[in-house]
């Protein structure tokens, strides 16, 4: 599996813009994290490795909630780690 910066833009932006959900982007990620740990994903750009992992942890948990019906991440703090994750 080849993951790439905007792949993962697009699941901040389809969680921000309601076409998916925190659970599906949470699932989403948990999947890439198991191609990591069969040795099957690639980053692209290499160089990029960092900030396209990082992104996908914040979204593997996007779905904690605080409380019932609360999630932990607000819709701001996703705008501002996609920012701070993506776009460095």
């Amino acid at each position: 599996m080849e993951i790439d910066l905007e792949a993962v833009r697009r699941v901040f932006c389809d969680v921000l813009d309601g076409r998916m959900t925190r659970e599906a982007a949470d699932r989403w990620a948990y999947d890439v994290v198991q191609q990591s740990e069969t040795g099957s994903l690639m980053f692209s750009p290499v160089n990029a490795r960092d900030r396209i992992w990082e992104a996908v942890m914040y979204l593997y948990g996007i779905d904690t909630m605080e409380a019932p019906g609360q999630y932990l991440h607000t819709e701001e703090d996703i705008r501002l780690a996609m920012a701070a994750k993506l776009d460095s």
